[in-house]
C-alpha cells in the first residue's frame, strides 16, 4: 500500500516506533494515507522531507477503527488517553482497554486527528458537543487514515520501499497554508451548523455519560 510521512529534519538510520508520547496513537512511527496532512505538518521546517512509501503490513497484529457510531467513540477516547492521560486516569478499566491497544498491535489505523480536529474534540470532552454531533462533525473533517506502526516487526527494514523523498518547493508550501486556512474557516463555519443543528435533539449522550457507561 502507498502511505505517505512527512519529518521535520529527514529519517535518520534505521525506522523504529519512536514519536512523541502524547500523539494521537501514542509512541510509533506515523504514516498516513493522504499526502495534504503530513505535508502541512511540516511546511514550517527549512528541513522538512516528505516521503511516500510503499509498505507491507502483512502478518501484523492490528487495530482498525471503524466508521460506525461505537468504533467513532473508541477512537476518540482512545485518542483522549494517548494525548491527555490525565484525563483519563480515573477511568481505570478505560485505561486498562487502551493500554492493551498500545501493547499487543504492531500496527494501529484510524482516523487522522490534526489540530483542527482536536478543536471538535475538545468541544466533545468538554461537554459541548453531543455524541451525534461530534460523529457528524467527524465526517467531514476528512484527513484520511493514519497507519501507526508499534512494534520493531512493523518497522523492519523489509516492509518499506522509499518511493520518493523530496524536500517541500516554496509552490507546495503556499498552496498548503492556503488550504489550511481554507479548511479552518470551513470547519468553523461546520461546528456552528452542526451545533445549532443538535441544540435541543433528544436522545443524545455527553462525553460524561459516555466514559462513565464505557468504564464499566
Amino acid at each position: 500500500m502507498l502511505l505517505y510521512h512527512g519529518s521535520k529534519s529527514g529519517i535518520q538510520g534505521n525506522i523504529r516506533p519512536i514519536s512523541r508520547e502524547k500523539c494521537d496513537f501514542g509512541s510509533g512511527f506515523y504514516m498516513g494515507d493522504a499526502s495534504d496532512q503530513p505535508k502541512g505538518l511540516i511546511a514550517p521546517y527549512p528541513g522538512n522531507r516528505f516521503y511516500e512509501i510503499e509498505y507491507n503490513k502483512d502478518g501484523l497484529q492490528e487495530k482498525i477503527f471503524g466508521d460506525d457510531y461505537i468504533s467513532q467513540l473508541d477512537w476518540a477516547l482512545y485518542v483522549a488517553f494517548n494525548r491527555e492521560p490525565e484525563v483519563m486516569m480515573p477511568y481505570k478499566n478505560l485505561c486498562a482497554k487502551y493500554k492493551r491497544y498500545n501493547e499487543s498491535n504492531d500496527i494501529i489505523i484510524g482516523l487522522i486527528a490534526d489540530d483542527k480536529m482536536t478543536q471538535v474534540m475538545n468541544l466533545f470532552f468538554k461537554g459541548f458537543m453531543c455524541d451525534k454531533a461530534f460523529i457528524e462533525a467527524l465526517q467531514y473533517v476528512k484527513l484520511g487514515r493514519q497507519y501507526v506502526l508499534k512494534t520493531g516487526k512493523a518497522c523492519e527494514e523489509e516492509r518499506f520501499q522509499i518511493i520518493n523523498e523530496h524536500k517541500l518547493s516554496a509552490e507546495e508550501i503556499k498552496l498548503i497554508s492556503a488550504q489550511n486556512a481554507n479548511r479552518t474557516i470551513q470547519l468553523n463555519n461546520l461546528i456552528n451548523q452542526i451545533q445549532t443543528k443538535y441544540r435541543r435533539a433528544q436522545n443524545v449522550k455527553f462525553f460524561d455519560e459516555i466514559i462513565q457507561e464505557w468504564n464499566k
